[in-house]
């Protein structure tokens, strides 16, 4: 190990080599930014740490909030259960409507996106339906969350 990276025969092959490698590494963590997995990553990191913050980076809770069912808007305005919802991502307690995504198996569960790349469906766990779509920005967001 002491002479890996001294100036010798081959030493330039090395540089090269761990350049390429770096290189590698910095195109695969872009090319994750952008893909629905990565988004699925953070919303459940962002529910396990309570930030709404990110949360709100990576779902729509406009469109989320208008697909809810009755029993969990329990008629209430749109902005009240959005409201609703956001805080219950900062309070530090358990979390009643999110309390499946800790659940979610993110990095395994099969993703399906659409043929025009706008769009993609998971199902994290049995009983849960996840929507994305790619925004202008291009990364995802959740636009429909369907718990049971």
């Amino acid at each position: 190990m002491n002479g890996f990276l001294r100036n010798e025969r081959g030493g330039a092959a090395r540089w090269i080599i761990i350049l390429i490698i770096i290189a590698a590494g910095i195109y695969g963590y872009q090319y994750l930014k952008k893909t629905p997995r990565y988004a699925l990553i953070q919303f459940k990191k962002a529910i396990l740490f309570s930030n709404s913050e990110t949360a709100q980076k990576f779902m729509d809770f406009d469109s989320v909030v208008r697909g809810l069912p009755e029993s969990v808007t329990h008629g209430q305005p749109d902005e009240v259960v959005k409201k609703r919802l956001i805080y219950e991502l900062d309070a530090p307690g358990e979390k009643s409507f999110f309390s499946s995504v800790k659940g979610w198996s993110v990095i395994t569960v099969p993703v399906t996106v659409s043929r025009d790349q706008l769009t993609a469906t998971v199902q994290p766990i049995v009983g849960t339906s996840v929507t994305l779509e790619k925004t202008p920005e291009e990364y995802w967001v959740i636009t429909a969350l369907q718990l049971e």
